[in-house]
């Protein structure tokens, strides 16, 4: 294969995107969500700290996060398959007990 037909089927599995952008956007969206745990554990903090109780809403989004991250990498990640699944599924109850408490259900 010469070089422009290498380089055209690179572009159509990719999509038209370089792996240069892919990574961009895959660190780009961790950054983002690290920000928000952090932002989101500093609000919870605040709450505790000023006597206004706990809003468990703020940590209903984490649990959320940490689910659909674990089972996605559990989809698509053959190593550590079983360990990402159990860990979405713990998130996932966490999560679930954490809307039901804001709700008042429980």
């Amino acid at each position: 294969m010469k070089k422009e037909e290498i380089l055209e089927a690179s572009k159509k599995e990719n999509k038209n995107k370089d792996i240069y952008c892919k990574e961009v956007e895959a660190k780009g969206a961790t950054w983002a969500a690290m920000c928000m745990l952090i932002l989101t554990s500093i609000y919870f903090i605040y709450e505790i700290m000023s006597g206004k109780g706990q809003n468990v809403a703020l940590y209903s989004i984490i649990a959320i996060y940490e689910t659909v991250f674990s089972g996605y990498k559990a989809i698509k990640i053959e190593d550590k398959r079983k360990l990402n699944a159990f860990t979405s599924v713990i998130w996932g109850i966490l999560t679930i007990m954490l809307v039901l408490e804001y709700f008042n259900v429980i």
